[in-house]
């Protein structure tokens, strides 16, 4: 049985309009609220369509800030980096200026890149909004089952990979779940599985961050039946 909060649709490009118009809804509040939107982006093909749409889209986005869930350590322009397609699509040339675009600089190394994020982060009380994907395995960012993560660092890091690269960071459990909203995006049929093992209380990374409120947005071919 679906909670409220799964939201399903046909495909991709009816998600990503759905949750675009959210995104905007939160960022609107948040910035009449507090005079600033905070969000922590995700990387993946999934959300390819709602950063075109956020690209083609007006806001006051001198009022947007912007962070990454995860990075994978590899030189800056690599394509298999999260930023490269967020850059790509959207970022790149968009409207936001670079002062308020936070991502994390794992062309450093692991160690020194997370500890560079863990400064950044440090004094962030809460954000507006999460995005996370999900891996056929259920882990999300660079949060990876059957891990131990240090509880109370806001910033892990990865060196064992099951997924290339073997070096990544994260934003751990304990930052992500401070949020005023987590949007979870889960597309394609290889995560009915996963989805199921989910729905029926199998502990997963994606399983583990919440926020205040939380809201799945699933394609249908994704959910068991």
């Amino acid at each position: 049985m679906l909670k409220d909060n799964w939201l399903i649709f046909k495909g991709i490009d009816t998600l990503s309009e759905r949750l675009a118009n959210d995104i905007f809804n939160v960022a609107n509040h948040s910035i009449i609220a507090t005079n600033k939107f905070t969000i922590v982006l995700a990387g993946g093909t999934s959300f390819s369509s709602v950063y075109r749409i956020l690209n083609d889209s007006k806001s006051n986005w001198k009022k947007w800030h912007i962070y990454i869930g995860d990075e994978r350590c590899l030189a800056l322009g690599d394509k298999n980096r999260n930023d490269y397609l967020i850059n790509k699509i959207w970022l790149g040339s968009g409207l936001i200026p670079k002062k308020n675009i936070n991502f994390i600089h794992s062309e450093l190394g692991v160690d020194v890149g997370a500890s560079d994020y863990e400064e950044v982060v440090r004094e962030i009380k809460k954000f507006d909004v999460v995005l996370l994907g999900m891996g056929e395995d259920g882990h999300t960012a660079s949060l990876f089952p059957n891990r131990i993560y240090d509880k109370d660092k806001n910033v892990i890091v990865e060196k064992n990979s099951p997924k290339y690269p073997k070096n990544r960071i994260s934003m751990s459990c304990k930052m992500l779940n401070k949020s005023s909203h987590v949007f979870k995006v889960i597309n394609g049929a290889s995560k009915k599985n996963t989805v199921d093992l989910w729905l029926k209380g199998v502990e997963l990374p994606i399983n583990k961050i919440h926020g205040d409120r939380e809201k799945v947005y699933a394609c249908l071919d994704c959910i068991p039946s």
